[in-house]
């Protein structure tokens, strides 16, 4: 096993509402997050009025500043890097600020304008869809950008004054609210025709999909990648506004520094489904930290699939055998002759995570997997990719998975989407137990009338029992054919 460390890199974000420090470790491409901290310390409060950052707020943000490099240094992070946004490049005391954490800590922080702020938010969405073609909307407190991209490439980038903060001083006049949402709007959406998929990012728009899966009591608890299309949540905002904010605190999914805000931002979507053609809206978990990690990648980096990458990642360094897994799916691979390039992908990461999870109590291995998946935050997956993947490990492990762990779960797969799983799972059950540590004795698997085949050569004869004859014949069961075993 490589127990090289890799190198950690820190992003401190300094936003109109909080400052918030993330410490990634791992896979160049697609690394994750060793540490998170946020200090809701809320710089931008006022600045519409005054001109001037939040007093209070400054005090705040330097010490939260100050600590996170601390913090960091300790961690023996190799570079950190900043990102401050629309609260400190707009207020007249901005300089002063960056002034004060410079002679604090060392760092210089760097002040985005709008049009680069929307830029790192469109690479932020590259960060775990590098194929993405739509367009982003990153709402912060004092200002919500908007990006059109495709191909890689960032098309358009704009910036607007719709923020929570700002709007505020237009709450209690419903009519001029809408009026200057709509205003605001028109500047943003010229030249963008449609359909478009819509990309969300942001601390209260995050709450947004966190409420609106805790009122459907939605089985998958991660909010990266939750879609709905235009009419399911133009509803849901509908909703939003009829319910008091004690209504909201009672679903416990909406952080108490975020309610404030609830309906604010639910106008505002309303107001952009309004003025751009949307299809659908998927919620993102990354943004502009991660938009700052990806503008430093090389291209060459940049290119690669995350998902394969962090798969990759993860047998290197906790699986058994590292480099197996891609083995093993070419030895899988074989009972799947007509499928797409996507669902090949979903296979081979499968195989690449077939093991990494070996050091868990046996009775529970596949369980371990399967919430490895469907509980964790892995790049590049829809909801529904993620539990084919979790549905295929929980096989990889047992037989006859609990029923109970995949009921609510098989209910967002395509009952062809389940079998595929199944015979995945079934399929990497089987080859692990020939595979491992001599790929010589593997055999094949070969697909014949009506007969699933697998043929081993006459020096592995010896290694094949009933467990590999049974472990066949539940694999040919799940795929309706008839098991036979060759020795060639």
């Amino acid at each position: 096993m490589n127990t090289t460390e890799p190198d950690k890199t820190a992003v401190i974000d300094v936003g109109s509402n909080s400052v918030r420090l993330v410490v990634y470790y791992g896979a160049k491409r697609a690394p994750l997050q060793f540490f998170n901290e946020k200090v809701s310390c809320g710089l931008g409060r006022g600045l519409a009025d005054s001109g001037i950052l939040n007093p209070e707020g400054r005090k705040r943000a330097l010490a939260a500043i100050e600590r996170f490099v601390g913090i960091a240094e300790r961690m023996g992070v190799k570079q950190i890097h900043t990102v401050a946004t629309a609260a400190v490049r707009d207020a007249s005391d901005g300089q002063a600020f960056c002034d004060d954490v410079l002679l604090a800590t060392n760092i210089s922080l760097r002040v985005v304008s709008g049009h680069e702020e929307a830029a790192l938010s469109a690479q932020g969405v590259f960060f775990c869809r590098p194929e993405a073609q739509a367009l982003v909307c990153d709402m912060g407190g004092s200002s919500m950008e908007l990006a059109k991209i495709g191909g890689g490439d960032i098309e358009l980038a704009r910036t607007s004054e719709l923020g929570p903060l700002h709007l505020q001083k237009f709450e209690t006049d419903e009519k001029t609210l809408k009026a200057e949402i709509k205003m605001q709007l028109k500047g943003l959406a010229i030249g963008i025709e449609g359909p478009h998929q819509l990309y969300l990012i942001g601390g209260t728009i995050r709450s947004l999909a966190a409420l609106d899966m805790a009122r459907k009591d939605y089985p998958l608890s991660v909010i990266n990648e939750y879609t709905l299309n235009a009419k399911d949540f133009k509803e849901f905002l509908k909703w939003t506004l009829k319910q008091s904010r004690e209504e909201i605190e009672a679903y416990g999914a909406v952080n108490l520094d975020r309610l404030d805000y609830v309906h604010l931002v639910a106008q505002v979507m309303l107001g952009v489904l309004k003025a751009l053609d949307i299809e659908k809206v998927t919620f993102s978990s990354f943004g502009i930290r991660e938009g700052v990690l990806y503008e430093k990648m090389p291209p060459r980096v940049q290119r690669r699939d995350p998902l394969i990458e962090a798969c990759q990642y993860f047998e290197r360094t906790d699986a058994r055998f590292p480099e197996f897994g891609t083995t093993l799916y070419a030895w899988v691979l074989t009972l799947f002759t007509n499928v797409d390039e996507d669902r090949k992908r979903l296979i081979w990461a499968a195989c690449l995570l077939h093991d990494v999870n070996w050091r868990a109590h046996p009775d529970y291995r596949g369980e371990v997997s399967f919430d490895y998946v469907a509980r964790g935050n892995l790049l590049g997956l829809s909801h529904q990719e993620c539990i084919f993947l979790a549905v295929a490990l929980i096989h990889r492990y047992r037989n006859k998975p609990k029923a109970k762990k995949l009921a609510e779960l098989n209910e967002m797969l395509a009952p062809e989407d389940r079998v595929q799983a199944e015979i995945a799972g079934r399929a990497m059950r089987l080859g692990a137990m020939l595979g491992g540590p001599d790929v010589a004795h593997m055999g094949k698997l070969k697909l014949g009338k009506g007969k699933l085949i697998l043929g081993i050569d006459q020096e592995s004869e010896g290694l094949v029992g009933e467990v590999v004859e049974r472990r066949l014949g539940s694999l040919a069961a799940t795929m309706e054919l008839t098991p036979e075993m060759r020795i060639e």
